[in-house]
């Protein structure tokens, strides 16, 4: 059992050490003086900057665990030949506490240094300032629980910071996994934590049509070895709308991602496309969808963890693991995902199915590569699907993880507006892009599912936001050609299908086509379970990869059986 002063030794050792040698690595290689922790105001920008740094670089430590634990239990990504026992335990649901992808007691460092922060600054100095200071430290801190939460089960929450281990804090249990509700009426969710979080974070959170204040987006502080300093921070409304959606208030969900769409002038960019030459698919003659991932741009990315290119704490080992040892690999049923996919050229069915975001067929542009395996060169079969996402994934030499960008959000607002009852409105994010001209055109959606909302409006309410959206496009034609005209791609009308249903399952799989292996597969697996009082739907989808695992210790059904209970869904918590 991981008692209380055994998480505060842990904590005070981690936050002493990134306190007391300032802000070393990415975020600071000249900083060598030792800030004071005990009894010290934030009183000062030089202060507040490195203190923050001394937040974000305990981010950094998450990024790995993050994308290897969300995607490795899910469906889309497998072990390899080349994978260690770690690897492999985690994918088989049968890590213990010392599995080193672990980050249970990284988060509650990062929120320790949260708490820090919130608690030493200095509001009588920063006045006003303080807010966007206070905002954006409770953000990263909303963000970190709501990890804990999900991955492991339970959260010991504090808010108070920890110096001493002697230090009395008031700690709240939360307990998931053993609260579980079984009735078909209950929900699923760690509701009084989620609950708690969002109380804590509304009040910063800006009035609709306003900006957020995002703190050092200007002057000497601006960037971080040429990475601009704002897109290393979690906008608020970001992760209030993820905290709706656990709620299941869709609504304030939908706004609040419309909010953030407003904010940043967020678009599904038409140029981020691959495409065949002709319907023939003699040659890939478009191969940008990859480009969006080699820039920061106002309208993409929003929030990044950004790695370190010279000191090894806080270098990623993803690129590594995906493609140069070959750890990890893009299992056979994502693969089979991507193939599965019909490509049009205009109203025509091209000859090659597929979304051309997924294998890179001529060269080096999807999300993995096919290859033949080393031992087999005689053979024309490729078998090892090499992930190069990670590869891409890097601005001014340094790598970077993505938390939240452009199409990601827009994939969060459809799934919330058809769960509201807007499946065409949600059908359209997909096949249209959601612009005044689309929005105003009744063929594409129902006039029944406009009534003039305002997280409805992109344009054909409010004027100025018009030119705003006007290149807004289907996110589908990113990889699968003129997705506005394929004939195929509708909501399916057959007699006993859910509508609601049909759209989710469309938004789900082009959560894979556009945001594979980012690491947020299995946490969207246990939220549309959630949504449909059903742990099968999980349970079926990673039973279909785990079972066909050389070594795997249960069949489908046996996976199915085990799966379905949600219990075995977290990662092993040294808090029990």
């Amino acid at each position: 059992m991981w008692s209380i002063k055994k998480l505060k030794i842990y904590i005070v050792t981690l936050f002493v050490a990134v306190c007391c040698v300032g802000c070393s690595d990415f975020f600071d290689n000249e900083l060598t003086n030792v800030i004071k922790v005990d009894g010290h105001l934030i009183s000062t920008d030089r202060d507040a900057f490195y203190q923050i740094c001394g937040i974000l670089q305990e981010m950094q430590q998450l990024g790995d665990g993050y994308v290897i634990g969300g995607e490795l239990r899910g469906d889309l990504l497998s072990q390899t030949r080349n994978s260690s026992q770690d690897l492999r335990d985690i994918e088989f649901f049968d890590a213990d506490t010392t599995n080193r992808y672990l980050n249970e007691r990284k988060y509650y460092a990062l929120i320790n240094h949260c708490n820090y922060y919130i608690d030493r600054i200095d509001r009588n100095v920063f006045a006003e300032k303080s807010d966007t200071l206070i905002g954006q430290v409770k953000s990263i801190r909303a963000w970190a629980y709501l990890q804990l939460a999900l991955d492991y089960g339970r959260v010991h929450y504090f808010t108070q910071p920890v110096l001493n281990v002697s230090d009395q804090i008031e700690v709240t249990d939360y307990s998931v996994s053993d609260d579980l509700l079984e009735t078909s009426e209950n929900v699923m969710v760690p509701s009084q934590l989620i609950q708690t979080l969002i109380t804590d974070l509304e009040p910063y959170c800006p009035a609709d049509g306003m900006k957020e204040a995002l703190p050092f987006t200007t002057g000497e502080y601006s960037t971080i070895n040429s990475y601009p300093t704002s897109y290393l921070f979690i906008p608020i409304r970001f992760v209030l709308g993820e905290l709706y959606m656990w709620q299941e208030d869709f609504e304030k969900a939908a706004r609040m991602y419309h909010q953030l769409i407003l904010d940043r002038s967020l678009v599904v960019d038409g140029r981020y496309r691959n495409r065949w030459r002709n319907a023939e698919c003699e040659d890939v003659s478009t191969r940008d969808w990859s480009g969006q991932f080699s820039t920061l741009s106002t309208n993409n990315q929003v929030s990044v963890i950004a790695f370190s290119t010279e000191f090894e704490q806080s270098k990623t080992q993803l690129p590594d693991l995906f493609t140069r040892d070959y750890q990890l690999g893009a299992s056979a049923s994502c693969r089979e995902l991507f193939n599965a996919q019909q490509y049009t050229e205009k109203l025509e069915t091209v000859s090659k199915p597929g979304d051309l975001r997924g294998e890179g067929i001529t060269s080096d542009y999807g999300s993995y590569v096919m290859a033949v395996p080393s031992d087999n060169e005689i053979s024309d079969e490729k078998t090892d699907a090499f992930v190069t996402k990670f590869e891409k994934m890097k601005f001014s030499d340094s790598y970077y993880f993505s938390i939240c960008r452009s199409a990601f959000v827009y994939l969060r607002y459809a799934e919330a507006v058809n769960r509201l009852g807007k499946h065409e409105l949600a059908l359209a994010v997909l096949k249209y892009g959601l612009n005044a001209t689309n929005l105003r055109n009744n063929n594409y959606i129902d006039r029944h599912e406009l009534n003039g909302e305002s997280y409805t409006d992109f344009g054909q309410i409010t004027q100025k936001y018009e030119s705003v959206f006007s290149t807004n496009t289907g996110l589908h034609s990113r990889g699968c050609g003129d997705a506005d005209l394929n004939l195929a791609y509708v909501i399916d009308a057959s007699a006993g299908v859910d509508s609601l249903t049909d759209v989710e399952n469309k938004i789900m799989d082009e959560y894979v086509l556009e945001c594979a292996f980012e690491g947020n597969r299995f946490h969207d697996l246990m939220r549309i379970s959630q949504y449909r009082r059903s742990p099968a739907y999980l349970a079926t989808k990673v039973a279909s990869k785990l079972y066909l695992i050389d070594g795997s210790p249960r069949s489908r059904e046996g996976w199915i059986d085990y799966l379905s209970d949600r219990r075995n869904w977290y990662l092993p918590s040294c808090g029990r």
